[in-house]
């Protein structure tokens, strides 16, 4: 494995990992002292003059309440895992020296770059309409949405995009320099997300041997709506 080829495996796993926030230790001493302090302060009750009892009706018996039985919440499940058990087709694509993979049951279509119009006030990934069949296709920088950090203006003049591959049936389409190959993916062949990637729900894991991210298309989708980059915060 090349030195970039290895670089980009572990630029792939390092989107996998979330960021584990260290658990501070809770001390409970200043608050003890101050539950002694408080019981210490505590003045005894004033003896009442006793009062002899009215005599009270007896209550009309109450059923006690059947308990109810207490239901555990279901963990949210991980809508790339029908991809899970058996093998399924993908598309491979290639974005500034960036390899990604989708699922083509979750494609729309692949269109050649035409005309795009840009529009004033969107993110600097969204590069604007492109209109196919009388269609309005929203058109996403991939490299700028997927790895923004990686981007520089010596990056961006290399970057030559040819295609418009669209999302299921929504109006968004990603761009790509070259459409690689399609082949049958196995389940085994993907380092799958441990559950809800809460922070790139969009990354459903890397195929290994080919160093390339999988991507969930319907969370890519509803970040897209939502005007959301490539990291959920």
């Amino acid at each position: 494995m090349s030195g970039s080829d290895k670089a980009m495996m572990e630029y792939l796993n390092a989107l996998l990992e979330e960021e584990k926030k260290p658990v501070a230790e809770f001390n409970d001493e200043p608050i003890k002292k101050l539950l002694q302090k408080a019981t210490v302060a505590r003045e005894a009750p004033k003896p009442r003059d006793e009062v002899e009892p009215k005599p009270v009706a007896d209550p009309t018996p109450r059923k006690a309440p059947k308990p109810r039985d207490e239901v555990e919440p279901k963990p949210l499940a991980d809508p790339m895992q029908e991809y899970q058990s058996d093998d399924f087709q993908a598309l491979f694509f290639r974005v500034a020296g960036l390899t990604l993979a989708v699922p083509l049951k979750s494609l729309g279509g692949i269109h050649t770059l035409s005309k795009i119009s840009p529009i004033i006030g969107k993110p600097s990934w969204f590069k604007g309409i492109m209109t196919e069949r009388e269609e309005k296709l929203q058109v996403v920088d991939t490299a700028r949405w997927v790895m923004p950090e990686k981007i520089t203006p010596e990056l961006e003049e290399k970057i030559e995009y040819q295609y418009l591959i669209t999302l299921n049936d929504s109006p968004w389409g990603l761009l790509c320099e070259e459409l690689v190959d399609s082949e049958p993916l196995h389940p085994d062949s993907i380092q799958w997300r441990s559950g809800v990637n809460e922070k790139r729900p969009w990354l459903a894991g890397v195929v290994r041997d080919r160093m390339c991210a999988l991507l969930d298309v319907n969370a890519l989708i509803t970040l897209l709506d939502n005007g959301l980059g490539h990291i959920k915060k």
